[in-house]
């Protein structure tokens, strides 16, 4: 019977990188940050994963999680350090012997009598560790981008002459931004990068299960229930990115969670308000934004203005997980999508004043995007745009905003607090607007240049 594999979430992705292990590969998790590989690398460290790899090969596995992150500089001994503390952490204290042979190690690296003691004595540490435990080592390279990029090519040549010596019996996972092979332009790399030229495995964003069950367990610890329009609010707005979800769910329940049913729709246009002034959202967009490659960028910017691309960009595109579906592929996520479509307007030069993408949804005054409207903000915003710099009177708006079944129901008043509610996401100083005028005794008007305040 073969074994579960227990983990949070990415069951399927932890089950293909054991079976490209089980079949003899040395494997590269690539993936954007903050996509969950280092949770993945974690999670080989499981018990479970163990037993699991155990059925598929017959063979026991020592897993060793290496936190790159930990090295204190990036150096050959950092490395070494790093990686051999590491070995002895995952060491069983029944194993004394051993540990105490790769401890005795450890110390050479730590304190070298020489410039050559250090690289010798890691050697030596692995070697000891392959021959005498009877379990194959497999080594979990996580955070190994500065790595791949910043030292020194000899120590990957190294860990490439390891494993020819001892085949299967020592394997690699490293977890990347980009494949080994895209790292630098170095020839000395191309041969470290052969080892996962086969085991390549892209991570891209929480499947729709895994992202509502993360959801679930947010609101379950802030003792609140998530319930389907919420899920699907999450799913739609965070498309499975980890850090997202985290942050579209703490907003819902800041302004959403507990809301009665016929106020839940208002509710939801509060929390997009709130999701396009999130500082901690614009810095993880922007993130991920900085990561991509400018012609990863360039074919995000063509897919968002006509939603057209090459095989070749599409397929790059899906590889990192930023674009999802078959026939009628999407960006993973609406926020993502927001995001793109803003630097692709922003590449083409928004005109100056107010200016309204309808395709969209999406308002830029001077060039900048507002807080997003609610439905009834952005009907009146549309009536007044699509009639530029002519006056619109009370007649109209209520027809535009509410219907013409409304038109003795909705009195002056509630026609100027929703004025008022525009204005404010439209205008830098309200009382004194520029754009969005009111005409007094007449109605309002939308202006196509600002207006000096009378």
């Amino acid at each position: 019977m073969v074994a579960n594999v227990q983990t949070p979430y990415r069951e399927h992705d932890l089950r293909a990188v054991l079976q490209l292990l089980a079949d003899g590969y040395c494997v590269a998790v690539v993936g954007l940050s903050n996509f969950g590989k280092s949770t993945l690398l974690r999670s080989l460290q499981s018990s479970s994963a163990a037993e699991y790899f155990h059925s598929l090969t017959d063979s026991p596995a020592l897993f060793v999680y290496v936190d790159c992150n930990r090295m204190l500089e990036l150096s050959p001994r950092g490395f070494f350090e790093a990686t051999l503390r590491a070995v002895l952490e995952a060491l069983p204290a029944e194993a004394a012997a051993l540990r105490e042979a790769v401890d005795m190690h450890y110390q050479t690296v730590v304190a070298p009598p020489n410039d050559f003691a250090a690289p010798l004595a890691f050697n030596d540490a692995l070697m000891a560790l392959v021959e005498e435990d009877s379990r194959r080592v497999i080594l979990l390279l996580d955070e190994f981008d500065e790595v791949l990029t910043g030292i020194e090519p000899r120590i990957l040549l190294n860990l490439r002459a390891l494993r020819d010596k001892y085949g299967t019996d020592l394997s690699y996972v490293i977890a990347s931004v980009v494949p080994p092979s895209q790292s630098r332009p170095d020839e000395h790399i191309v041969e470290f990068a052969e080892m996962f030229a086969v085991g390549k495995y892209y991570l891209g964003p929480l499947s729709e299960e895994d992202t509502r069950r993360m959801a679930a367990e947010l609101f379950t610890a802030a003792d609140d229930a998530l319930d389907d329009p919420e899920g699907d609010f999450i799913v739609q707005e965070a498309g499975g990115h980890p850090v997202l979800i985290e942050a579209v769910a703490r907003i819902l329940l800041q302004v959403e969670s507990g809301a009665p049913q016929p106020y839940q729709q208002k509710a939801f246009d509060l929390a997009y308000e709130a999701l396009e002034n999130d500082r901690l959202i614009l810095e993880e967009l922007t993130h991920l934004w900085d990561q991509l490659s400018p012609q990863e960028q360039q074919a995000v910017i063509d897919f968002s203005l006509s939603g057209r691309l090459t095989d070749e960009a599409r397929q790059r595109l899906q590889r990192r997980g930023l674009l999802r579906g078959g026939d009628q592929p999407q960006l993973f996520g609406q926020l993502f999508a927001r995001f793109a479509r803003r630097k692709a307007l922003a590449r083409r030069g928004v005109p100056r004043g107010v200016w309204v993408d309808t395709d969209a949804g999406e308002v830029w005054v001077d060039g900048v995007p507002v807080p997003t409207l609610t439905e009834l903000e952005y009907r009146l915003l549309l009536l007044l745009y699509g009639r530029l710099d002519k006056i619109c009177d009370k007649y109209q708006l209520v027809e535009a905003v509410w219907g013409q079944e409304y038109i003795d129901e909705v009195d002056d008043a509630r026609i100027e607090k929703l004025v008022s509610r525009l204005r404010t996401k439209l205008e830098d100083h309200p009382d004194a607007a520029r754009y969005l005028i009111t005409v007094r005794g007449r109605g309002y008007k939308l202006s196509s240049v600002p207006e000096t305040p009378s």
